[in-house]
Parts: structure tokens; sequence; C-alpha cells
């Protein structure tokens, strides 16, 4: 039993709803003057019914004419209960279907009907009219509601009526209050000396006053300075319950109907949505893919183009997979259901439920196999394929949860059990991989490793950064290695003192190479302080010797230091330069060029190199003329 509960009509214009709640409420709820003039509801009229428990159910009157049945789905979105309003003297009218299908669109699952007017015709119209309707709930939720006959003016079958409310309030199912709070908001208005009041029926979770809150599509933050509910001021709310909110922070021109009032963080902006998209069986338009529908989630209404994925046309009465490509973001939640109608003229002609409310864009006719998962109950499932459809975007776990329909706690846990299978990989606190992501990057890196490994078949690896720089140039740093990590610890790869190579490379040399690093090593090491420079011994040896390969293997190898792009030098040599300067430096407190090129019998260049090499490798610094060591 749901703590909280909406009660909301349904039915052709002038067929009595409003009549009929306050027959039931003694609560009038045509508001304007061009309603009551009119005798007919134009906008969202609002009641609520006292339960024999003590409950309040509130109840939303809706706009019976074809003229307004936008601001009629307005209001339908946060019904739990519908009540069904035909009048006995007219019958099933055009918008009694339309209406049953938005309710049938919409999820509600508990109804009860009232057939109205009968003081109004005789026993056998009676009986025609209830058999015609019959035939018309038919396959419908309301297919085994009790239909009650009734007269707002006599009051007949009101007390009955009222009963079997109170028994499919008690039926509804329990609204999620372990959620995020959410209100799409109906109605904004200002009131003199309190500011902005928006209402709207509390769909999600609870809220209270004083609490700061978002603005959707805004994203602005602003403060819950008052709630009520049926004007009886209130701490809080929960969902289930219409309530009027005092905002501070925001003007009555900031906010209209349509927006979200939400936790703050907790709505992600949707332009593309993956949906089971189904076309009412009683419309007189098809859905084709393509075309351009007028969209109604919650209290909202916006353009779309369909995309059909699997055929071209939607038969009356059937359903399909489908994305629906807005004309501008929306806050949409995975689970929400949602009507369509034709562009011109504006008729419901289907609606269904968001699978997916972050698509990626999809080909038409490609594999839909994934559309069974997101119509399942299976949230582990429902987490893996989110995981994977993310592929290598880094997305963070919230955005991931959201697009599966889970909360965060739930998230972890589902979560955990993809990563104790290994469909998934943790990068940090908010990033995870899964594994055919994971499965992608090994394949790209092995592609370049290969190339790699073929250009430079002497090199016991790529550099690190090199490798990261082409694996993934965009991702943060400590991402892209905590991958190359991952890759290495799954075996795909291997870490050679800071070079990365496949399994399977070796370098190792061939005789010919072998003694061409004995050779250099040798002549490198008589030249000490004074060495050839690159380009020149390059320049000597043949193409077929790879001298450039040679040299940069004795580099990794560390036979040589490379103090510039132009000077290689033997390890040797840098030895003893490193252990006459910190003896100069010992004996005197620094060193200078001069000095050091003298004493190691050099060029200027050379001395230069050597000093500057230390220099980065942090073991001097330069100060004023000389040099000391690094930290005197």
């Amino acid at each position: 039993m749901s703590n909280h509960v909406i009660i909301g009509t349904a039915g052709h214009v002038d067929h009595g709803k409003t009549s009929l709640i306050n027959a039931l409420t003694h609560i009038e709820t045509d508001r304007l003057r061009e309603e009551k003039a009119r005798g007919i509801t134009i906008e969202l009229g609002f009641a609520y019914l006292d339960l024999p428990d003590g409950r309040r159910a509130g109840i939303i009157d809706v706009p019976g004419h074809e003229r307004f049945v936008s601001n009629m789905l307005a209001g339908a979105g946060g019904i739990d209960v519908a009540l069904l309003v035909v009048a006995a003297d007219e019958g099933v009218m055009p918008q009694t279907l339309e209406h049953l299908g938005i309710l049938q669109l919409l999820g509600i699952k508990q109804g009860v009907i009232a057939l109205t007017k009968v003081d109004l015709v005789d026993e056998e119209w009676l009986e025609l009219a209830e058999e015609d309707l019959r035939e018309h709930i038919a396959g419908s939720f309301l297919e085994d509601a009790p239909i009650f006959h009734v007269s707002s003016y006599s009051g007949l079958g009101i007390q009955e009526l009222r009963e079997a409310l109170f028994q499919a309030v008690n039926d509804a199912d329990n609204k999620k209050l372990s959620v995020a709070f959410r209100l799409p908001i109906d109605r904004v208005f200002t009131l003199s000396g309190i500011g902005t009041v928006v209402t709207g029926t509390l769909i999600e979770g609870k809220l209270a006053a004083g609490d700061e809150v978002e603005l959707y599509p805004r994203e602005e933050t602003v403060r819950i300075r008052s709630v009520q509910v049926h004007d009886e001021a209130v701490e809080a709310a929960e969902a289930g319950q219409r309530v009027a909110l005092n905002l501070s922070g925001t003007k009555k021109d900031e906010v209209e109907r349509g927006d979200i009032l939400a936790a703050s963080g907790s709505l992600r902006p949707s332009y593309i949505l993956d949906v089971d998209l189904r076309s009412l069986k009683h419309s007189r338009f098809q859905i084709e893919n393509g075309m351009r529908v007028h969209l109604y989630h919650a209290s909202r209404e916006l353009l779309a183009r369909v995309v059909l994925l699997d055929r071209d046309v939607i038969e009356k009465g059937d359903s399909a997979p489908a994305q629906l490509r807005l004309e501008e973001q929306t806050y949409i939640k995975q689970g929400d259901h949602f009507v369509v109608r034709f562009y011109s003229p504006v008729e419901t002609i289907g609606g269904g439920i968001v699978l997916d409310p972050i698509a990626n864009k999809r080909k038409r006719y490609e594999d839909l196999d994934d559309f069974e998962i997101l119509r399942s109950s299976d949230a582990a499932a429902r987490l893996d394929l989110a995981l994977e459809s993310s592929g290598l975007r880094f997305k963070a776990l919230n955005e991931i949860y959201y697009r599966a329909g889970l909360i965060s706690a739930d998230g972890k846990e589902y979560l955990q059990e993809l990563i104790g299978k290994g469909r998934a990989l943790q990068l940090n606190d908010q990033t995870v991989l899964h594994i055919s992501a994971m499965e992608a990057l090994a394949a790209k890196c092995d592609e370049i490793l290969q190339k790699f490994h073929q250009d430079f078949p002497l090199e016991q690896g790529m550099k690190r950064e090199s490798l990261r720089t082409r694996l993934l140039a965009r991702a943060p740093i400590q991402l892209s290695d905590r991958v190359i990590d991952e890759l290495i610890k799954l075996g795909y790869i291997e870490d050679r003192a800071g070079d990365i190579a496949l399994r399977n490379h070796s370098a190792d040399l061939s005789t010919r190479e072998q003694q061409l690093v004995e050779e250099l090593s040798a002549r490198f090491e008589a030249e000490a302080f004074s060495p050839s420079a690159t380009d020149e011994l390059i320049a000597e040896y043949s193409k077929k010797d790879k001298l450039d390969q040679i040299l940069s293997r004795m580099v990794n190898d560390g036979i040589l230091i490379r103090l510039t792009d132009q000077i290689l030098m033997h390890h040797k040599a840098v030895e003893k330069a490193l252990a006459q300067v910190k003896k100069d430096i010992g004996e005197r407190g620094s060193v200078t060029l001069a000095d050091f090129r003298d004493e190691i019998g050099s060029s200027r260049k050379f001395a230069i190199a050597i000093l500057e090499y230390f220099d980065r490798m942090k073991i001097t610094q330069l100060s004023g003329d000389a040099r000391v060591l690094l930290g005197n």
C-alpha cells in the first residue's frame, strides 16, 4: 500500500468529470473565469479525497476537450489511479479513446470507471452504453475494472464509487522514496509578498522546506522556502503528493511549465533516447520512420524525430524498438513513460517507455539484441550494457548508473558483481571500463607496438609516454597510465624497464649488430669528452647497418648517454665528468664552465652539453656564472 496516491480523471469533454469530482470531494476544481463561463475545464484542476484511514489522495481533474489534450498530458504523468468518466447519454467518444490510450501509454495499472449522467437515460440505453464501453476497454488495463452508474446531480452511486476509489488507492504500487526527489512543474505563479510559487506532483523521493535544489533545464540552484500540500503548510512532502513550493533564487519569468525541480546533479541532459515505442490501436495515423512528432514527458512538451530501428512503419497497436532524437535537450530517466502526438494535426498516436536516456546514435537494422537487455528487469545486465555502450569515453560511474536506471547504492553493488566476474575493470573511484573496451585497447596497443617493433627492431620497446599519447591521446594522464598498467597486468604487453613491448618481441642482436655495438662502444670510450656527431657517424656507415637504431639501443642499454640530439657520450666519460664536477664543487663551492672545460680538456660545446645534462638530471643548478650541487 502506497502512502500517497494521485487519482486522475480522464474522458471526453462535457462528460461530467468536474461535477463528479465535486460530488466526491465537495471541491470545485474549475478556478478560471473562462472555465466557469464556458462550462468546460481548460486547465488542470486539483482536489483531494479523504480516505477512511486518515490519508488524503490527491485528485487531478484534466481537460476533456481535444484542444486541451496537451494540458491533460501535463498532469497525467503523476497519476496512479485513473478515474475514466463516460457520459451515459453519449457513450464512448473520441477523447474517451484518446485519454484511455494515454493512460495505457503512461503505464497506469489501477483504475475505476464512472458511467455518469445515468439519470438522463432509460435502462435499455444504459445497458447499451455499458456494453459499448466494455467493448472499447477490452484488452486495456481497465478491462476488468468495475463500472459504476452515477449521477453527480442526484448523488446516485457516488458513495459506491468513493469506496471503489479507496480500494484502488490501497492497491496502487508503492512510490520510489529512496531515490532523489523529482517534481515536474505544471503551474507557475506569483503571490504578493510571497514571490514565485510552483506546483506539481512529486513523482519520486522526498523534499523539505529549506532544501537547496536544482531547476532544470536551467541547471540553476534555488531554495525551497516553504511547502504546502492541499493548501496546508508542511515541513516536508514525499512522492505521491501534490505540492506547492515557494521558491527563492528565481523569478516567475525564469520558470515555466515543463521545467523540473530535482536534487542537485540527479538528472542528466538527453538528446537521444532508446525507447520501446507503441502505436495506439485507435489512432488515425501510423508511426513512420523519420516522422516529426510532439513528445510529452512529465509536464513538458518538445519536438522529436522518430527513428524506427527494424522497420519503416509501426502498425496500429504494435510496438517496436526505436530512437527519439530530440530537437532540444530534456531531462528524462530510464523507465520513464512518454506520449507522442502527430505533428499536424496534433493527435495522440503512441508512446512508450524510455530504455536508455543517454543513448548513442544507432544505425537502422543493426544488431538489436541489446534491446532485450534494456527491457529486462536484470539490473546487472543493464549495467553491463551501459558500461559496454560507453566504450572508451571514460564516463563517470554516476552517469553509467543513470543510463541503467540504478541509484548509486544499487549500482555499486551490481558493479562489484561485474568486476568479480571479470566483466569490468575499475580504474579509479569514478571510472570503470568494460572488458570489451579493454579488449579494444589491447588490439589497438598490439597494432601500435607491432608497427613500432617492425620499424625499430633493435629497441626493447616503445617509451611509455609515446605509447600513452598514441593509445589514449585525449584521456587524462592518470587514466591512460592506469590503462597501460592493466594491459600489462592482463598479459597483453610487457614493461621492460620503462619501455613497453609486446610479450613475444625479441630485441636480440645479430652477430653483425653485436660487432657494431662493441666497435662503437670502444670508439666513444676513446673519444671521451669529444665524441663524433651523431649525423656524421651515421653517414660513415651503410644504411644496412641501421646505425641510428644501434645507437638508440646503446642509449637504452646505458652504454651511451644522450646529452643532446647530436651529442652522445660514453657512460664512463659522463661518470668521470660528474666526479670532476663534484670534486670542484667540494673544493671551491662551485664550478664554472671555463674551469670545467679546461679540466676535462674539451671544447666549450661539449662542456656546456655535459653541464646542462647534469642540470636536467637535477644534480646541479646554475647560480650566477657558476654551478653548484642542487640544494646547496
